[in-house]
């Protein structure tokens, strides 16, 4: 078969320009969280612009993953509880869902499990962040939730021929979260989801730590200035493999030896981590509804 039956290169590329801009608003709120010093003040008077944002950030707030006794009701106060990094992955993660909801169709994409696989690397990410004290790593929560947005893309916008990559897939009965999904998809199509989410990150201009990400989770000896989260999403990611696809049973073959080699981690290390993980997912389930709820 004729790699992407749906056009051209250049056709590709149009598409891909053709996929919306985020939302002003949004350029704004993630433009001033950017800046040092930023008063969250100034962060909660342009998200209260917005009103499915303001619900979203006091759902998550208020959500049992945070465990307060009382009602948030104040978008200033939600803001301060959450952290400027977490609201920039709400608010980028709320917005991109917002541009590809109401797109699944038969024999494509799940996007209700791609969701929940974004959200449990981004969790794992943020747990792995703070137990291995990455400080290199501010951004990892809003990288980890978008790691794998171009297979989102390829779905919505390549949908007949994604739906040749996920239909071989299903026969081999392959995960779809690893190296050979990758290698697939560029057998099959002649580029990847990584090589669509780095076109896209580009277009929407997200910092360079979540664009490698982006690029560079399958191959993070790649990555050229954030190694450290780049890893750390990798990682995470098959966490969130095992999560998932294998019901939370740790499996130390589905743990890369360079990820193991790179963290200096052993089987019961790892093994905390997955039994950690369960146990944040458990309360995090209200995170995911806060981002895809209108």
């Amino acid at each position: 078969m004729e790699k992407f039956t749906s056009g051209s290169h250049e056709i590709i590329l149009k598409r891909i320009r053709d996929i919306p801009s985020l939302p002003d608003v949004v350029n704004r709120i993630l433009a001033v969280i950017s800046k040092p010093n930023t008063p969250a003040s100034e962060i909660a008077k342009l998200i209260s612009y917005d009103p499915g944002l303001t619900s979203k950030v006091l759902r998550m707030v208020n959500s049992a993953a945070y465990g307060f006794q009382r009602q948030i009701s104040s978008i200033q106060h939600g803001i301060m509880i959450l952290g400027f990094n977490n609201v920039r992955g709400l608010v980028l993660s709320a917005s991109i869902f917002k541009l590809f909801e109401g797109h699944t169709h038969p024999g494509g994409l799940n996007h209700q499990q791609f969701w929940e696989h974004s959200l449990g690397t981004a969790v794992a990410a943020r747990l792995l962040a703070t137990s291995l004290r990455i400080h290199e790593a501010d951004d990892v929560f809003s990288a980890a939730m978008l790691h794998d947005i171009g297979k989102v893309v390829l779905d919505v916008y390549f949908k007949e021929d994604y739906h040749l990559v996920l239909k071989q897939a299903g026969q081999q009965r392959m995960v779809m979260h690893g190296k050979p999904f990758c290698q697939l998809e560029n057998a099959v199509l002649g580029l990847t989801h990584t090589d669509i989410g780095s076109y896209l990150a580009a277009k929407w201009k997200l910092p360079v730590g979540i664009t490698e990400v982006i690029q560079y989770h399958h191959t993070p000896e790649n990555a050229e200035h954030c190694g450290p989260m780049v890893y750390l999403v990798a990682l995470a990611n098959e966490l969130a493999v095992l999560q998932y696809e294998k019901q939370g049973v740790y499996d130390p073959a589905h743990i890369s030896p360079n990820l193991r080699e790179y963290f200096d981690l052993d089987d019961e290390r790892l093994q905390f981590f997955l039994s950690a993980l369960k146990t944040e997912m458990d309360s995090a389930q209200d995170l995911l509804n806060a981002i895809s709820t209108r």
